[in-house]
């Protein structure tokens, strides 16, 4: 069948105007369609930040005991070494055990002076340091020194003694227990106890004690007397550093040197004395005093009185031999003083406890004529023999007699000052105690 031209081309444009509309109908639904949603990432949940713990603290490294402070101020090496004992005794149990260990190692102490240390118990809370004296060791260089370690009264103390080489850092050598008493001795006991123990009857005025630690004839009772007196007034008293000085030791002999220094009133500005104490050693009584020498003790009571006037030492050599005790008066008078009373009742106990008898004799200065001051010496010769009397000595031990002027102990000489004929004067003016035991 034949068509028609027209037809055809009224189909060929329909179809090109369809294709041309779907084109445009495309784009524009490309343009104004919304592109598809994209998925978004989910978000990650992050856990909650845990607070961050400290570390673990590392265990504590056992560490030395801090020591207790103490008001006493170390001047030597082995002062320090004493004071540190003296600390680690005041430490609570724990401690106290485990500074005394370290202390005992260190200086390699034998099993018994461990045992003395750790013992030890304090009776006071407070713990005192005492300086005794040194000791020559027996064998090598260097040298030892000892201390007293107490704490209230009764009871026992500790007694360090403390090596120091030539070379070398002080070491606790030895410790061992001791009556807190210092006159209560053992028979074991070394010299330096027993000077120490001596010491301490003649502070107490113990003439029986310092009678039993003598041994031979050497030490007169006036000596004793004399020296009881000087400590219980109190003028002089023992050194704080080191009072007690080994000068030589052997198995039979020993030699110390007792070191005295002057209160702050009486004779502060003159200088110390000291007293030589000889010691020999008996196999049945131990070691026992033997001589005592007060030579420069008595020089250092005479530059005393020459600088300051009116101080005297009680004792002074007798004609006679041996030492007396002497007493002083003031100008013209026969009256005791205070000081005159309290030493004569040391004397009373001494002769209360023997059989001899005692001579007293009186004596006054260059002042006046003889009648007048033999007279006043023989007043002054009685008024001690009453005080004696009423202190319960038989009158019939007691002898008498009046010197006058006659028997100077000290004399000036043209030329001296009023000062110093004031005080030979004052000397002179005294009664004096010849001991006949």
């Amino acid at each position: 069948m034949k068509q028609h031209p027209f037809l055809t081309l009224f189909i060929i444009i329909l179809l090109i105007v369809a294709g041309i509309t779907g084109i445009f109908r495309g784009k524009l639904e490309q343009e104004t369609t919304p592109p598809p949603p994209t998925e978004q990432p989910k978000p990650q949940v992050v856990p909650a930040e845990q607070p961050k713990l400290p570390p673990p603290a590392p265990k504590p490294i056992p560490s030395a005991p801090s020591l207790p402070r103490t008001t006493q101020r170390p001047h030597s090496s082995e002062h320090a070494k004493a004071l540190q004992v003296a600390q680690a005794l005041q430490l609570p149990q724990e401690q106290r055990t485990a500074a005394l260990d370290r202390i005992a190692d260190d200086s390699q102490l034998t099993p018994e002076a461990k045992k003395a240390l750790s013992e030890w118990v304090p009776r006071e809370g407070k713990v005192n340091v005492q300086e005794i004296g040194t000791i020559i060791p027996k064998e090598g260089s260097g040298k030892l020194t000892r201390y007293r370690i107490s704490s209230g009264e009764g009871g026992e103390d500790l007694l360090l003694t403390i090596s120091t080489p030539e070379k070398g850092t002080p070491l606790l050598q030895s410790v061992e227990k001791a009556p807190s008493d210092k006159v209560q001795l053992r028979p074991e006991s070394d010299a330096l106890s027993v000077v120490e123990g001596f010491v301490e009857a003649l502070k107490r005025g113990d003439m029986d004690t310092a009678r039993r630690l003598i041994t031979g004839g050497e030490v007169t009772d006036a000596t004793l007397a004399g020296l009881c007196m000087m400590f219980e007034e109190g003028d002089l008293k023992l050194r704080e550093r080191l009072p007690m000085r080994n000068m030589y030791h052997n198995q039979k002999n020993a030699g110390y040197l007792i070191y005295l220094s002057p209160k702050e009133s009486g004779i502060a500005n003159s200088h110390s004395g000291n007293v030589g104490i000889e010691l020999v050693h008996d196999e049945k009584d131990g070691w026992r005093v033997k001589a005592v020498a007060l030579d420069n003790l008595l020089t250092h009571y005479e530059q005393a009185a020459e600088q300051e006037g009116g101080v005297y030492f009680p004792i002074v050599k007798n004609p006679q031999g041996g030492d007396s005790l002497v007493l002083y008066f003031a100008f013209d008078d026969d009256k005791l003083s205070p000081r005159s009373v309290s030493q004569l009742h040391i004397v009373a106990q001494l002769l209360k406890r023997g059989n001899g008898v005692l001579n007293i004799s009186g004596h006054t200065d260059d002042v006046g004529n003889v009648a007048y001051n033999m007279d006043l010496s023989r007043r002054r010769a009685e008024a001690v023999k009453q005080a004696l009397v009423a202190d319960g000595v038989q009158a019939e031990r007691i002898s008498t007699h009046g010197m006058g002027k006659t028997q100077p102990r000290r004399s000036y000489k043209a030329g001296d000052s009023k000062q110093t004929i004031s005080t030979i004067r004052s000397e002179n003016r005294r009664a004096e105690i010849y001991l006949d035991f």
